[in-house]
């Protein structure tokens, strides 16, 4: 057998399985009274509407007609609106959010320059506030000796200082 007959018969097969399937489902949903009844119901809801509109196509093919095509064009404008407004919300959305993210992101590249700027500075600061405190300590009539052992303990508060300010910075980062 060649390849399209092959196709044809499992097709054939699966939309008869399909047929079936359907027939047999529908049959064990009628076993319920109220299934049934709203089956019934919109049947007959169904009939009475194809009649009435087969009457109007027929008395008046024209107007059915012009009905017809003003439901779609009707449909077709509606359509379009929504699609307008769905873009202009996206155009909304975008330049609003993405512009606010991008602004945010330099102010906040911003304030963490200032910040390294800041701690930099306070380190500048805080060697100077040491050392003046260590000569304020120093009485003129101290020896020459005594002033170079203030020096060395200035300079390892200094560096003691700096060595502090260092690691509360870094844990603030």
């Amino acid at each position: 057998m060649t390849q399209s007959t092959i196709d044809t018969q499992s097709n054939s097969k699966l939309l008869k399985g399909i047929l079936i399937g359907g027939l047999v489902g529908g049959a064990l949903t009628l076993l319920d009274s109220t299934t049934r009844n709203k089956v019934k119901r919109s049947a007959i809801l169904i009939k009475n509407n194809s009649k009435n509109m087969i009457e109007q196509v027929k008395e008046n093919p024209g107007e059915m007609k012009e009905q017809v095509v003003s439901g779609v064009k009707g449909a077709t404008e509606t359509i379009k609106e929504a699609i307008h407004d769905v873009e202009a919300l996206y155009e909304t959305v975008n330049d609003d959010v993405v512009g606010k993210v991008s602004e945010v992101k330099d102010i906040s590249t911003d304030a963490l320059g200032t910040a390294k700027e800041a701690t930099s500075e306070l380190k500048d600061i805080s060697s100077k506030v040491v050392v003046a405190g260590k000569q304020l300590k120093e009485t003129p009539s101290q020896s020459t000796k005594s002033n170079k052992k203030g020096e060395k303990e200035s300079d390892e508060i200094v560096t003691k200082s700096e060595l502090s300010n260092q690691k509360s910075i870094s844990s603030n980062f």
